[in-house]
């Protein structure tokens, strides 16, 4: 007779695979919860003290750790190990089905109490998940409620599960206790002062997505925090969403959430690059005045609104190409007018989720840094040159710091009337990068503000700009050359802003 544990703290189908093993001759062993929930449904049961002959202890704490259950589940079907087990009078466990107990939804919870928490962290279950699954040959290891359906066809049809799903079963077991356990590492880390020595990236492969960067490269998403807007994505219309687009649309996010308010922002990112953005009184006119700020570079890229959107605006961009529209919701008529456009992507997604971690991957591991997310206030900002600031140019330079930090460095951007006028990203050189932004205006910059994610080496960018007459230039100070960039600025009639905080994003 075959063996099957069974201990689960999600029962969700549970009785539909156990009553097929129950028909096919199997003996099912379990325990205290997952055994009642099996016999009120008609389906019998040994108990796991039946065979241990010792009973749940500590609360509960400890159920299965035992060698009479530990054992047949290493052992291999070789006459050696069946023989031993016979001696304890221990029949050999050929399936075990395990699921763990809900750390993850404990977190997603608060995690406030501490003793909660530890109570949610399951010791018995990923033991007998990594013991089967280091025995795959002889072990079968289920965790996963969608791998039920080939081994309930395999016992009916009575085959064998083949090698290969038995080895893929078992490296998904592994995965999911290496997956259960960093959510716990995690939960422990946080509020150290010091970096842990080992750290593991974990998610769940929530969708696989069109390609990566590009066709010939394969792309999965993969969410470790369910309260993530990105893991259940609300998509409304339009086809698969790619690597770009997942990458786009997460920055367009974290943009989106930093202009939260009654005020109508809108915004335009191209290539992990915002290349519009405003603040208006309405919908449509922050749109019309986002476009308006690099209609070229526009398209083809994707649009992101913190507010509802409404059909003036929809109507507004039905001529343009988008890949996405991201908007916390859509209004029914915006809806139908959008979804004539077969292939653009229409994605629901409410602001609030904030991420505090960022990786990025280099060859053989990761680099790590908190996310950067500092509050900041204009007002201690330091003047260095020039008028001080009066209420536009201060409002201009709050629109602008927000949005510095998510352009590549060398960043430079210039804004005006709560508009992004011309953005300089990614250059070398931050002189380059001025010259670009300044370029890149579809206007004259006269009395704008020019913003730069890190210090000026050199008074040379202050020079550029009063040639264009911008009326303030923000950077973060710290060079060597701070003097001579502030001399240059006094000489020049240029307002010039210290932050303070840099803003390098690579």
């Amino acid at each position: 007779m075959k063996r099957a544990l069974i201990s689960v703290y999600h029962k969700e189908k549970i009785d539909g695979i156990a009553a097929v093993l129950h028909s096919a001759g199997w003996e099912i062993v379990s325990t205290g919860g997952t055994a009642a929930f099996l016999r009120e449904r008609n389906i019998p049961v040994t108990e796991v003290s039946g065979i241990t002959n010792f009973p749940e202890i500590l609360d509960g704490r400890v159920k299965t750790l035992h060698p009479l259950i530990f054992g047949p589940i290493l052992a291999r079907k070789t006459a050696g190990h069946l023989k031993q087990l016979e001696e304890f009078h221990a029949g050999k466990i050929d399936l075990v089905i395990i699921n763990f107990y809900p750390f993850e939804a404990a977190l997603e919870n608060g995690a406030g109490d501490t003793d909660v928490m530890l109570e949610n962290i399951d010791i018995g279950g990923p033991a007998l998940v990594r013991a089967a699954a280091k025995n795959f040959k002889d072990t079968l290891v289920l965790i996963d409620e969608k791998d039920y359906a080939p081994v309930i066809a395999a016992v009916e049809g009575g085959v064998e599960i083949a090698p290969e799903l038995r080895k893929r079963l078992a490296q998904k077991a592994f995965a999911y206790t290496s997956f259960y356990d960093s959510l716990v590492a995690g939960y422990l880390a946080a509020g150290q002062e010091d970096h842990p020595d080992f750290v593991t990236l974990a998610g769940r492969r929530t969708r696989s997505l069109r390609y990566g960067e590009n066709p010939h490269q394969s792309a999965f998403l993969a969410i470790r925090d369910r309260r993530s807007p990105f893991w259940d994505i609300n998509q409304l219309h339009g086809k698969e969403l790619s690597f770009n687009n997942i990458l786009d649309m997460a920055m367009m996010y974290e943009l989106l959430n930093d202009f939260q308010g009654k005020k109508h922002f809108a915004s335009v990112v191209k290539h992990q690059n915002p290349c519009g953005a405003a603040v208006a009184p309405d919908q449509a006119a922050a749109f019309q005045a986002a476009f308006a700020g690099d209609p070229r570079s526009a398209f083809g890229g994707i649009v992101g609104f913190n507010h509802r959107l409404e059909i003036e605006t929809a109507a507004a961009m039905a001529d343009i190409f988008f890949e996405v529209i991201l908007a916390p919701d859509f209004s029914d008529e915006a809806l139908k007018l959008l979804r004539k456009k077969k292939n653009l992507r229409l994605i629901r997604m409410p602001a609030g989720y904030v991420e505090r971690s960022d990786f990025k991957t280099i060859p053989g591991g990761f680099v790590h840094q908190s996310r950067d997310i500092r509050p900041f206030a204009v007002e201690a900002f330091e003047l260095k040159a020039g008028h001080p600031l009066g209420r536009k140019e201060k409002a201009d330079v709050e629109f602008g710091w927000k949005i510095i930090k998510y352009v590549k460095s060398n960043g430079i951007i210039i804004v005006r009337n709560l508009q992004l006028l011309g953005v300089g990203a990614g250059q070398a050189s931050r002189i380059d990068s001025v010259e670009l932004a300044i370029g890149k205006s579809q206007t004259p910059v006269t009395g704008a503000v020019l913003l730069s994610d890190a210090f000026f080496p050199f008074p040379d960018s202050i020079e550029l700009a009063a040639r264009h007459k911008i009326a303030v230039v923000v950077e973060t100070g710290g060079s060597i050359r701070d003097t001579d960039v502030i001399l240059t600025a006094q000489k020049l009639n240029v307002s010039l802003v210290f932050t303070g905080i840099r803003h390098f994003r690579h």
